[in-house]
């Protein structure tokens, strides 16, 4: 069974293999969090957000690389031996894992992204098939920033708000001002923010 979620989480992450495939699972991991540690046996470069542990990885120490209290860990070393070695080790230890296009030993897969804020867009083939996955994402990238200025105008508003009907009542009112859609087209954020609250003043009263 495989579910999209959202994942809250509070321990660092550690990612073996800090080659091309393990850099980019670094950056897409910095986009949520600093606390990434890369265990490669190579010295790699890596952004000044990670750590790196250089040591060779065999499953003899994995005890040792995976301390309690690890949030996620993310297999990227060229051996797909030692990659299922880390995932049943996690499995074993209840600590998230993902193995890199290998989604079977993996309890997480990730999708493809775009970000801007806090306003995030995923897509997932289920591990089927990154690359299409990708491709989709990548037609939202370019397109978010005027997503994510909404997201700015009808969140402060959603908090005022209670009950699930008057949260989509007066947010499709909102959503459905032309005053507002304009502003937040022509990205004219502060404005648009002024001119929501006078339409929640409105169909509050």
């Amino acid at each position: 069974m495989r579910i999209p979620a959202v994942l809250n989480l509070e321990g660092p992450v550690i990612i073996f293999g800090g080659g091309e495939v393990g850099r980019r699972k670094v950056d897409y991991i910095l986009k949520f969090t600093d606390s990434v540690t890369v265990i490669d046996e190579r010295e790699v470069d890596l952004p000044e957000q990670a750590s790196l542990i250089v040591q060779r990885v065999d499953p003899s120490s994995l005890d040792e690389l995976i301390p309690n209290g690890t949030s996620l860990v993310i297999a990227a070393l060229d051996s797909e031996e030692i990659n299922r070695a880390i995932a049943a080790n996690c499995r074993n230890r209840g600590i998230l894992v993902n193995v890199v296009d290998v989604p079977d030993p993996s309890t997480v897969l990730f999708q493809a992204i775009s970000k801007a804020g806090d306003l995030t867009v995923s897509v997932t083939t289920s591990g089927r098939c990154p690359f299409l996955a990708r491709k989709i994402r990548e037609n939202f990238d370019g397109t978010l920033d005027t997503w994510e200025h909404w997201l700015e105008v009808l969140a402060p508003i959603r908090e005022k708000l209670v009950g699930m009907n008057e949260k989509r009542r007066v947010l499709s009112e909102i959503y459905n001002d032309d005053v507002v859609t304009e502003l937040v087209r022509c990205g004219q954020r502060e404005e648009a923010q002024k001119r929501a609250w006078e339409v929640y003043e409105h169909v509050r009263s």
